[in-house]
């Protein structure tokens, strides 16, 4: 009962102890805060703007939007797919981050927390405590982020304005998603932090006092970083030494150049996918005018020559792919041949020809989100009949969402005559009011919009990349300085000055930054990759992963300028404590 009567006491203690580590929980807090404002930032001008437009669109039917307002459908689908990623990936970091902090925590405070058990508190008791502080701390800081992603994304209704020409954008949010941006991430960061406690807690109060667990540890850990630093030359054994002892700094060093890099080259990825659908999309499509005709046609207009126009045959159709649980709309496109006004290449840059018989040319989209290649064999659906077509070739600069094939075939396919054609390619109009018309500026205007709204998701990796990057390096070397104080008093007794100090105990990290870096290089694309073609698939809408050689190399730069930015500050730090503390210590 005396013990029960403590309990408050003893948490309000728990927190004061948890809160003198500033700088640990200051990062934190800036990590659960950014995870709640990216989400928040985007799902605040998505919800209610997608609700509107889904509704005119289920209601009204397909043809009730606007093509202004079908490509910001497109976008906000984006966006949505984009936030809840947002919220994932950067949730199962700051998972990590919290729970390493944990580790640390209690690895210095084990004797104190020996001391709690001895004198009578359950385990239940201490958890209690520490998961009240990660309460307060994780809700504190998901409002703060949903305040401040609330007042931010003003600044992308302003972009759905000036890119879609449509002003009735407004803020909104559903429930659901303010219980996945607030109560699920501190569901989730109070879980761990029990987990934590839980397994530290395991241990009997007097090996917890006595600090035999940590140093049997501590013992294997220095083994092994000895026989890896015995290979290096002689002058680097000393600071490899030191950083191999501390494998939680290492760890969240190739945590942070990951994560860093991923969020770079996606985002480069983003900017640079939205100017190769561009590119592709008009390379080859030399005619000013797309005319699609109300009925269908079986001889040829006398007013167009065939210099001067080509006829297509076109229907849509359905896909079934063994990638996707439902049919994939696609409109199938029947040529007679190839080349002047439309020429399709594949991707060595040769003119692709027409096949015969049942064969077909896809796009890009089809090949890298769904995995088709050529010789696969797909199962179709045209006016409700089911047809088997064969993949014949690629075509890089296929118009998005589009299959051609032979006019002959798909006019058989459709029950028609073979010379059927409802559609042409044209750089003249000579008979205006005969259909549809969508001229070039028109296609180039619609391409333009997907690139603008690509651009807004890269403008919002990248200050992600930056933010989230520099505080975990941040991180890392905090970890390092913190563990590392009592070396630097020590070398600097010993004679060695700052910039030594420096060089051995902070420098160190620059090598293993590189070193991780090549190693989350291929680990960080493939992540990419993935969620380039998730997107794609969710929102219907082409996002080729782009990558090359110079954007690895440009990542690995900014990668390198937040260190040396960073490094710097902790160079000034230990020249501080080395004035303040030295003295004090030894003299």
């Amino acid at each position: 009962m005396i013990i029960q009567g403590r309990e408050r006491p003893f948490c309000k203690e728990v927190i004061r102890s948890i809160f003198k580590n500033k700088s640990y929980i200051m990062l934190i807090f800036l990590f659960i805060m950014l995870t709640s404002f990216m989400y928040f930032f985007v799902q605040f001008s998505v919800d209610k703007n997608l609700d509107r437009l889904n509704t005119i669109s289920q209601y009204g039917g397909g043809g009730a939007l606007s093509e202004e307002q079908h490509a910001l459908l497109i976008a906000l689908r984006s966006n949505a797919s984009l936030a809840a990623t947002f919220l994932i990936c950067l949730l199962l970091i700051t998972v990590l981050v919290t729970s390493l902090f944990y580790k640390h925590y209690f690895s210095q405070h084990q004797q104190e927390i020996g001391t709690f058990k001895a004198l009578g508190f359950k385990n239940s008791s201490i958890i209690k405590a520490y998961v009240t502080c990660t309460c307060l701390l994780s809700i504190l800081a998901t409002v703060v982020g949903m305040c401040l992603g609330w007042a931010a994304s003003g600044v992308l209704l302003q972009d759905y304005t000036a890119s879609f020409g449509i002003t009735d954008v407004t803020r909104g949010i559903h429930a659901i998603h303010i219980f996945n941006g607030v109560f699920l991430a501190v569901i989730v960061l109070c879980g761990t932090t029990a987990l934590s406690c839980k397994v530290f807690l395991k241990k009997e109060a007097a090996l917890l006092i006595n600090n035999s667990d940590t140093q049997k540890e501590n013992r294997i850990i220095a083994s092994v970083s000895d026989k890896i630093a015995s290979i290096l030359p002689a002058r680097k054994q000393f600071p490899v030494r030191i950083a191999l002892r501390k494998p939680t700094t290492i760890l969240l060093s190739i945590l942070a150049v990951g994560v860093s890099t991923s969020l770079f080259i996606m985002s480069i990825s983003l900017y640079m996918s939205s100017h190769k659908v561009y590119q592709s999309q008009t390379e080859g499509h030399h005619y000013s005018y797309n005319i699609k005709f109300a009925e269908t046609y079986q001889e040829k207009a006398e007013d167009y020559t065939d210099a001067d126009a080509l006829i297509y045959l076109e229907t849509p159709a359905s896909l079934y792919l063994g990638h996707s649980d439902a049919p994939v709309p696609y409109q199938f496109v029947g040529l007679s041949h190839t080349g002047g006004l439309l020429e399709l290449y594949d991707k060595h840059g040769e003119l692709l020809s027409i096949p015969d018989g049942n064969g077909i040319l896809i796009g890009p989209e089809l090949q890298e989100v769904y995995g088709l290649n050529q010789g696969d064999i797909i199962i179709i659906a045209i006016s409700g009949e089911s047809y088997s077509a064969v993949v014949a070739d690629v075509a890089v600069n296929a118009e998005t969402h589009h299959i051609y094939l032979s006019q002959k075939q798909l006019a058989k396919w459709m029950g028609i005559a073979e010379s059927s054609y409802n559609g042409l390619y044209s750089n003249s109009i000579n008979s205006p009011g005969i259909g549809t018309v969508i001229t070039q500026e028109e296609r180039l205007s619609a391409l333009q919009k997907d690139v603008v709204s690509n651009k807004m998701s890269a403008i919002i990796n990248q200050l992600l990349g930056i933010v989230a990057g520099g505080i975990l390096i941040y991180l890392v070397l905090l970890l390092n300085f913190q563990d590392s104080t009592k070396e630097m008093l020590i070398l600097d007794f010993l004679g060695y000055t700052p910039k030594e100090i420096n060089k051995m105990l902070i420098s160190i990290y620059r090598p293993i930054f590189m070193i991780a870096f090549l190693l989350m290089l291929y680990p960080s694309i493939a992540i990419c990759k993935e969620i380039q073609r998730s997107l794609s698939l969710q929102t219907g809408d082409y996002i080729p992963f782009q990558t090359n050689a110079f954007i690895v190399f440009g990542v690995l730069i900014i990668i390198q300028i937040i260190y040396v930015i960073v490094e710097s500050a902790f160079t000034a730090k230990i020249r501080t404590i080395l004035r303040n503390e030295t003295a004090r210590q030894y003299l």
